[in-house]
């Protein structure tokens, strides 16, 4: 199931994808991921507020951004410093990570691929 709706967003991912994470309840320090061979795709669901709880990346060393990531596909690299942004104490989220760590290593561009979306 977690393919199949990779494939509706992202066809040839989905098909290439090397590892999956699932969690509940996943609070962590910015970390990189060393063994990533390129971009991750992250989902998460849960009765968290939208607009919290989604994963922030540095895009330079002054500037995070946050891609929000509930009940969403979001692409990030990895291997820019990444965290999960705090949500509310006491509700649940569950998260999906779509990876790559085998195979030929993907130029490191960008932290963020796709738009994005400055807001007020």
């Amino acid at each position: 199931a977690a393919a199949a709706a990779m494939a509706t967003v992202d066809p040839d991912f989905a098909t290439a994808f090397t590892g999956l994470a699932v969690t509940r309840g996943f609070v962590g320090s910015p970390h990189i991921d060393t063994t990533n061979s390129g971009p991750f795709y992250g989902l998460s669901v849960g009765d968290f507020e939208d607009g919290t709880g989604g994963v922030r990346v540095e895009l330079d060393p002054m500037t995070v951004c946050e891609m929000n990531t509930k009940d969403r596909l979001g692409r990030i690299d990895g291997r820019f410093p990444h965290w999960v942004a705090p949500y509310e104490e006491g509700t649940t989220r569950y998260s999906l990570i779509f990876y790559l760590t085998e195979g030929e290593v993907q130029p490191k561009t960008t932290a963020v691929l796709g738009h994005i979306i400055e807001e007020g």
